[in-house]
């Protein structure tokens, strides 16, 4: 009798670990592959110009602070930060004490207490400070291979961010709430539950997000798991601009001002909701100043000031938006699984198994804060994703779910 017929589970045992090993060698190769493709993805002159931008990035710091999560951010003298690289700002006269000459007029929660309650909970989550000196901003420290990503990652993007609509591109799907045409805003303000997507692999992504747009120009800011942009599949918070021709997440490119010493703009998000539990949500909220044009970032419960995109850099958005936009966007690349949006699952009209927003709120002509009501939704693929409106309900205003691709009976 053979050893192999005496003892099958040995002879189990050792294929499986066989595949096991095969397996973990086919990914290491995939990766380093990767890696080879990502530098030659980009052409002679496209390197030395990402050369001078990791210069102008990476500027002589007065405090290196590093997170528990290995991310590196120094703090910069404000007036060295990125956004005084941009043509249009060499004259400005900004400064690091700088607050908004304008703020909209607030909306008041309890406006309708009284009016289709529903029963949401939630535990809004906060960033905890880098403690940047008086005076100094944190910049998050950028490698050559950071900004490969982000070029080649923008390029797809920028594509399909400026009308989903007309914007056509093989396997990119969205899933929105959104104002109807006709109107005009000076910004938007949301509260957005907080998921993980670790299971996402690139070139695969997803976003939620709130946008404001007005023709080509775009503000974009949330949460994605990208793996193909970040080189991880954890959940960051972002920011994304489009104007005057120029197209960069956070401050990849010159323009988005900086003001707040603490908060970092790309934060990876620890506190995740987990479905049928805990749910976690983070708050945005981007107005016009009325008096300058600038675009403001506040972001929390409390309002705390980001910064600004000035409104000179702009093209369209310097005179107001006339679209905003609230929900989720999934890219999967042709014949693979689809990617998972929001939490994953199609809403199903409960806050503690959906991926939902809720405050969705607009800035009116008048620079008031307004409950978003003239809105429609817009769903791309309605087989894989859908987005269910639950109007308004009380303190927590206009509210509703969204995501996909799959379905629970959970």
């Amino acid at each position: 009798m053979s050893l192999s017929s005496r003892n099958p589970k040995s002879h189990s045992s050792m294929a499986i670990r066989a595949i096991i090993l095969i397996s973990i060698l086919c990914y290491i190769s995939y990766y380093a592959n990767a890696e080879e493709t990502l530098s030659s993805s980009i052409s002679k002159e496209e390197h030395l110009e990402i050369d001078e931008q990791l210069k102008q990035l990476n500027k002589s710091t007065v405090k290196t602070i590093q997170r528990d999560d290995g991310s590196i951010y120094d703090c910069v003298d404000f007036y060295k930060q990125p956004a005084f690289d941009h043509p249009l700002l060499k004259d400005h006269n900004y400064h690091h004490t700088m607050k908004p000459s304008s703020r909209p007029t607030k909306l008041n929660k309890n406006i309708n207490e009284n009016e289709n309650k529903t029963n949401i909970e939630y535990e809004m989550v906060e960033i905890k400070g880098l403690g940047c000196p008086t005076g100094t901003v944190p910049i998050k420290r950028t490698t050559k291979e950071d900004l490969i990503r982000s070029k080649l990652f923008t390029k797809a993007f920028s594509s399909g961010v400026i009308t989903p609509q007309t914007v056509e591109k093989q396997g990119l799907h969205h899933a929105v709430l959104q104002t109807k045409p006709g109107g005009k805003y000076n910004g938007g303000g949301v509260i957005m539950s907080l998921h993980g997507l670790a299971t996402t692999i690139k070139p695969h992504y997803s976003v939620s997000h709130m946008t404001i747009k007005n023709g080509p120009d775009t503000i974009q800011v949330g949460w994605m798991v990208n793996p193909g942009l970040y080189g991880d599949s954890h959940t960051h918070a972002f920011i994304f601009s489009q104007a005057g021709g120029r197209s960069c997440f956070y401050t990849h490119c010159p323009g988005f001002v900086i003001v707040n010493t603490e908060i970092p703009l790309d934060q990876v998000y620890k506190l995740l909701s987990k479905r049928g539990e805990a749910v976690y949500v983070t708050q945005f909220f981007i107005y016009r100043d009325a008096i300058n044009g600038n675009w403001w970032l506040e972001y929390g419960k409390d309002g705390t000031q980001i910064g600004f995109w000035p409104g000179r850099i702009f093209s369209s958005l310097n005179t107001g938006s006339n679209h905003v936009e609230w929900g989720g966007e999934a890219y999967t690349p042709p014949g693979q699984k689809p990617t998972r949006m929001g939490n994953g699952f199609r809403p199903r009209g409960d806050s503690r198994k959906d991926a939902f927003m809720d405050q969705i709120t607009i800035i009116d002509e008048s620079h008031k804060q307004v409950i978003a009501a003239n809105t429609q939704k817009f769903i791309d693929n309605v087989h894989l994703y859908n987005v269910m409106d639950w109007g308004l309900k009380g303190s927590y205003g206009h509210v509703f779910s969204y995501g996909g691709p799959f379905i629970s009976s959970f």
